[in-house]
């Protein structure tokens, strides 16, 4: 036999149902939000990280160069700007992840890629394009924090 259930505490349990529901959704959300959210630390290691890398690059252009003025690999266009067009948007997309950095600091590492590519294009000796290259990777480990 069926017993009746008054419309009253069908109504109670519905909305203790409901209830609960909500709560252990809430309860879930808060969980996964705060275990995939980046901390503050976590980005600010990434941008360290990102400007090492950036600055070993902007390094590794000098091997680049000694073997294009030697004639002995990719023409500097090739080996070497080709290559610097590249970091330059990888570091564009860097400082757009880094909103502290001021005009003055985003303006000086516009101007250190500039004098590489300069060096570059008027073909001085590798150990000026050496000196070039090096003065700017500090300049972008310095100004992202990778030299800390």
């Amino acid at each position: 036999m069926v017993d009746y259930i008054p419309l009253s505490r069908r109504r109670r349990n519905a909305t203790l149902v409901a209830l609960a529901t909500l709560v252990v959704g809430l309860v879930v959300g808060v969980v996964v939000g705060r275990s995939a959210a980046v901390t503050a630390s976590e980005a600010a290691k990434q941008v360290r990280a990102r400007g090492d890398t950036l600055g070993t690059r902007i390094e590794a252009l000098t091997i680049e160069y000694d073997q294009a003025i030697a004639g002995t690999g990719d023409t500097v266009q090739r080996g070497v700007l080709d290559a610097l067009d590249i970091v330059e948007a990888d570091m564009n997309k860097l400082i757009a992840d880094s909103p502290w950095l001021g005009v003055a600091q985003k303006q000086s590492l516009h101007d250190a890629i500039t004098d590489v590519r300069n060096a570059a294009t008027s073909r001085v000796d590798t150990g000026t394009f050496s000196d070039v290259s090096t003065k700017t990777a500090a300049l972008i480990r310095e100004t992202f924090g990778a030299l800390e």
